[in-house]
């Protein structure tokens, strides 16, 4: 239990860490974008500032996701953090919308832009971008939510490498042309990494079997053990990120042994650990099953 706040304090204070990393360098690239008439600096700067969005939502959900069960939320607040995860991942997308518009606008319209301070300006971005990525690299892996805010800044980090050499170009031949090709191909990268989390997110929000657990090979383990004669009603489900829950209905001859064996294969087979079985005694379910059949006709 201690190890498990000892956890949360940890991923709370690297939440803010990333943070004031993020609002105080947004400032800095705001105002050299505009001192420079960088569109790749000025998007680089509003990916910032999604980051910040991204991080202020981590801790928000990141303090609902914690709070305990009640009778009314019986699974806890443990989704606030696949919708803060989704809400972040597509506001990813508006923005990359508004980029592309304001690129394909200056593939036309090619405007001077001062290379030197763009270069300047990056290269202290991916400094602020690697501090934020080493923040909050170790819990990562730990929720959905942080996971959305990760790829935040790793797309920025991506982004400033490109408005660096964006920079050396303008710099050193004076194409303008280059400040909109990065700034195409950096919301590309951010699409690509944010629709994983959409897609992860809305799969878990549909209550989909999660990936890399096959529903009809569970049925098949379970059908095989000893006394069980049918498996029905298998629900297996994504509570939060690292919760899966299964429930299913079980005919069997044994109802005690049937649950002692059950639950041991699923958690050591399918690392399954929330789960909800009911053993039906055999003669009551054909007796219902007829019941039924009967009913139908």
């Amino acid at each position: 239990m201690n190890h498990q706040c000892n956890h949360s304090h940890a991923h709370i204070k690297a939440f803010h860490g990333a943070l004031w990393i993020a609002v105080i360098f947004m400032v800095v690239e705001v105002i050299g974008g505009w001192l420079a008439n960088s569109l790749a600096l000025i998007s680089d700067a509003l990916h910032m500032f999604t980051d910040v969005g991204a991080l202020l939502l981590g801790l928000i959900v990141s303090k609902i996701a914690h709070r305990p069960t009640t009778p009314n939320m019986s699974f806890g607040y443990q989704r606030a953090e696949v919708l803060g995860a989704l809400v972040s991942a597509v506001s990813l997308w508006v923005l990359s919308g508004v980029l592309t518009y304001e690129a394909v606008h200056r593939f036309f319209n090619p405007e001077p832009v001062e290379g030197k301070l763009v270069f300047i300006v990056a290269t202290v971005g991916l400094l602020a971008n690697l501090g934020m990525l080493k923040l909050l690299h170790p819990s990562q892996g730990q929720s959905l939510n942080t996971k959305a805010a990760y790829l935040h800044v790793l797309g920025d980090l991506l982004g400033s490498v490109g408005v660096i050499l964006s920079g050396l170009i303008l710099w050193f031949t004076g194409w303008n042309l280059i400040d909109p090709i990065f700034t195409v191909l950096f919301t590309l990268f951010i699409l690509r990494g944010s629709w994983q989390v959409i897609r992860e997110s809305i799969s878990i929000l549909m209550e989909s079997t999660p990936t890399g657990i096959d529903p009809t090979a569970v049925k098949r383990t379970l059908s095989a053990l000893p006394g069980v004669q049918e498996v029905h009603d298998l629900h297996i489900w994504t509570a939060s990120i690292h919760k899966i829950a299964l429930s299913a209905h079980l005919v069997s001859e044994n109802p005690t042994l049937t649950l002692t064996l059950a639950q041991e294969i699923l958690e050591k087979t399918y690392t399954i650990r929330h789960i909800t079985l009911q053993v039906e005694d055999p003669k009551s379910f054909k007796s219902r099953y007829c019941y039924d059949c009967q009913n139908n006709l």
